[in-house]
């Protein structure tokens, strides 16, 4: 197709829609940004209103431009979103507007996580595509590259995080509208001919606010002189990203907007150098404070893997490692250690807007086996599976050791020690039993008291041996 060719109204080519005369043709392209379309113009008053009864969610229109050699350039494919006639004096009016085919991947908010930190960016972007038929995406950003991090998307469609994964690069998404299907890129992708623009209708500025904000917020290696903007107006047809040379500078095609003046195409092109372009981190401030519900796969030392509910089945292989928050803990090992286990309920806590911040905390009871042991708001406890429970009445603080085992602590009836085994008390010094009152010991079969090689015992009769033996 010739650069240099002008089009007018005549080259226009609209698919399922016949005009009889176009009155308005403009389409915008952004990066990060849908493409837009409108167009209006008259129609045939006998075809009248079918176009807006039949238009459905599905409904396709497709742009192009013919140049004097017959070649044909697509200039937009996209989704219609509006649609509208206006009857006046027998003269009907049809107003169109439209998006690119990414839009598709803009209308449902999704849940779900991505714990392998060995995957790659790209594989996360072929699972995101997946969900949708005849997609493609040319990448030159991410590559290989592995994620090496924990990735989350919350209430974000997916056209929201692919472009906030391309962030994570500095880099940009790109609607290809003028291609079939659901096509995108990332990262400038236009043509590497570089076009030559000499055009004399143009302005310039510099975006000092953005150059700041951009070189705050993690956009590194910037300069003001990067920010400059040239806002060209010219007949030759550009697509977003394409290289071209403006003011002794080799620079991009930042926004496009292509629209219809007097019957000719008259273009205007938004141009920047390469790091003007370079777009700050985007992050997702919805997951502040976001606890997601999930159960343990694994533990070791004071980190567990975590089945998240929004992922449904996790790999433990694949889990990522995050840490478990205790009621206090110390960089010296002092504090309390008290981890879940293997199929606990548990809650994925994020502190902030980084993913990889999260940590695991304790869990909500939603339907506990046991309803009389939470009965009693006045009553704590703390117990294991394994049927070990530390209890804290009112009136006294009891230790289970399991059946048949307890240490009791009453505030009217002093301790009891209960055991189905034996007992022992062990002690490199000395070990003492007072009594105010009296010292009671009872043995069904009997009672012995030994020092070396004296001894008393005590088994329905009274016998006592050693070297000597004194009674007083």
């Amino acid at each position: 197709m010739a650069y240099d060719y002008v089009y007018t109204y005549g080259d226009i080519i609209i698919s399922n829609y016949e005009f009889v005369k176009i009155t308005d043709l403009r389409i915008e392209r952004k990066i990060n940004e849908h493409a837009e379309l409108y167009v209006k113009g008259i129609i045939d008053s006998v075809k009248g209103d079918k176009y807006v009864e039949g238009a459905n969610d599905k409904s396709f229109i497709k742009v192009s431009l013919k140049d004097d050699k017959n070649n044909v350039k697509d200039l937009f494919q996209g989704i219609i979103i509006n649609i509208s006639i206006n009857s006046s004096n027998d003269i009907k009016t049809l107003e169109i507007q439209g998006l690119s085919q990414t839009f598709l991947m803009d209308i449902n908010k999704k849940n779900r996580t991505f714990q392998n930190e060995s995957s790659t960016y790209r594989n996360i972007i072929n699972t995101v595509n997946s969900s949708y038929k005849n997609i493609s995406i040319v990448d030159n950003i991410t590559e290989t590259s592995k994620i090496d991090t924990f990735v989350v998307q919350y209430k974000e469609t997916d056209w929201e995080f692919i472009k906030r994964l391309a962030s994570y690069f500095n880099s940009w998404v790109v609607p290809e509208c003028q291609l079939e299907d659901i096509k995108y890129s990332i990262g400038k992708t236009g043509m590497l001919k570089a076009y030559s623009l000499e055009e004399f209708n143009y302005s310039i500025k510099k975006g000092i606010e953005e150059y700041k904000i951009k070189g705050g917020n993690g956009v590194s290696g910037l300069d003001d002189i990067n920010l400059i903007t040239y806002e060209v107006i010219t007949n030759k047809m550009l697509d977003l990203c394409d290289s071209v040379t403006f003011k002794g500078r080799n620079l991009y095609v930042y926004e496009t907007e292509i629209e219809m003046h007097d019957s000719i195409f008259s273009n205007k092109y938004s141009l920047r150098d390469e790091k003007g372009m370079k777009i700050r981190r985007i992050y997702n401030n919805q997951i502040v404070g976001l606890s997601l519900s999930g159960t343990i796969l694994d533990t070791k030392n004071d980190v567990v893997k975590v089945n998240l509910e929004v992922d449904g089945k996790q790999d433990s292989s694949t889990a990522r490692w995050f840490p478990y928050s205790t009621v206090y803990s110390s960089e010296d090992g002092t504090g309390w250690y008290c981890m879940p286990e293997k199929g606990d309920a548990i809650r994925l806590y994020f502190p902030d807007n980084v993913e990889k911040s999260a940590y695991a905390i304790s869990s909500v009871n939603l339907k506990s086996r046991d309803t009389e042991k939470r009965s009693d708001p006045s009553v704590k406890s703390i117990g294991t599976k394994y049927g070990k429970q530390l209890i804290m009445e009112p009136g006294s603080v009891n230790i289970i050791g399991g059946s048949g085992m307890m240490v009791k602590m009453t505030d009217d009836g002093g301790i009891e020690i209960i055991s189905d085994k034996k007992i022992i008390l062990d002690a490199q010094d000395d070990i003492e039993i007072n009594g105010k009152a009296k010292v009671l010991i009872k043995g069904e079969s009997g009672v012995d008291l030994t020092q070396n090689s004296a001894n008393l015992s005590i088994k329905d009769d009274v016998t006592m041996s050693g070297g000597k033996v004194k009674i007083e």
